[in-house]
C-alpha cells in the first residue's frame, strides 16, 4: 500500500499548479468543511481534538486531514509522506468521517485553492496553531501581502487556535494588535489545555525513548509500531 501511496504523492508533487487528492474511501463531504493543514509527524490526539472541536463549535459538518507535500519553513524529516498518509487513514478507526487529502502547495493560501478545485461547493475553514497563524501574516511570504490574502479571506475563515503557552486570550490580543482588514474572518477556536500542549516532536521522542504515553490513537501507534517509525 505504502508503495502506491508514494507514487500518488510524487505525481501530485510534480503537478504543474495548485493540486489536492483524496485518499480515504469516505462518501461524499458536507456543504461546510474544517481543514487541518499540517505534516502530521505523526497525527496526534491534539491534531483530532482540533479537527473535533472545530466541527463542535462551529457547527461545521466534514473534517479534512490536509498534508503538504512542502512547507514554507521545514523540509521533510521524520516519516516518508506515504506513511504519513497511512497514520492519517488508521487515525479514521478514530475519528470516523475523516477525510484524508493532500495538497502540493505550501501556503494555505495556495492550498485552499487547490481545495476548491477538488471539491466544488463546499465551504472551507482552515484550523491553524498561533505559529501557522503568525506565518499566514508574515509579509516575507508574499509580494503583495493584502493583495494575495484578500482572495482567500473573500471565500474561507481561518479557525484560530491556542496552542502550548499560547492561551486564547493571546491569540486574540495578537490578532486585535495585528489584524485590521480580515479580522472579522478570523475565528478564535479554543481547545483544551492538555491537547493543547502536545505536539508531534514530544511523539518522536517518546518513541525514540521506548516510553508507553505516545498521546496518539491506538491505530495509528500500531501503525508506526508495525512500520517501525521513528525508530
Amino acid at each position: 500500500m505504502t508503495e502506491e501511496l508514494a507514487a500518488r504523492l510524487e505525481r501530485l508533487d510534480a503537478a504543474a499548479g495548485p493540486a489536492a487528492e483524496r485518499f480515504d474511501a469516505g462518501g461524499p463531504l458536507g456543504r461546510t468543511a474544517a481543514v487541518l493543514p499540517s505534516a502530521f509527524n505523526p497525527p496526534t490526539h491534539a491534531h483530532q481534538h482540533l479537527l473535533e472541536r472545530a466541527l463542535e463549535t462551529f457547527g461545521i459538518s466534514s473534517a479534512i486531514a490536509l498534508l503538504t507535500t512542502r512547507n514554507v519553513d521545514k523540509g521533510l524529516h521524520g516519516a516518508p509522506l506515504a506513511d504519513r498518509v497511512g497514520m492519517l487513514l488508521a487515525l479514521g478507526e478514530a475519528f470516523p468521517g475523516l477525510a484524508v487529502m493532500a495538497a502540493n502547495q505550501a501556503r494555505i493560501i495556495d492550498q485552499a485553492v487547490a481545495l476548491a478545485l477538488l471539491l466544488p461547493g463546499v465551504e472551507l475553514d482552515f484550523v491553524v496553531g498561533f505559529d501557522t497563524l503568525e506565518r499566514l501574516f508574515a509579509p516575507r511570504y508574499y509580494t503583495d501581502m493584502e493583495g494575495e490574502l484578500a482572495p482567500f479571506f473573500a471565500r474561507h475563515r481561518i479557525l484560530a487556535a491556542n496552542r502550548g503557552e499560547v492561551e486564547a486570550a493571546r491569540v486574540r490580543k495578537w490578532l486585535d494588535a495585528n489584524v485590521v482588514q480580515f479580522r472579522p474572518r478570523i475565528e478564535v477556536l479554543e481547545i483544551d489545555e492538555f491537547p493543547a500542549s502536545l505536539s508531534s516532536t514530544q511523539v518522536r521522542e517518546a518513541l525514540r525513548s521506548d516510553q508507553e504515553a505516545l498521546h496518539v490513537a491506538p491505530a495509528v501507534r500500531r501503525y508506526i509500531e508495525e512500520r517501525g517509525l521513528y525508530r
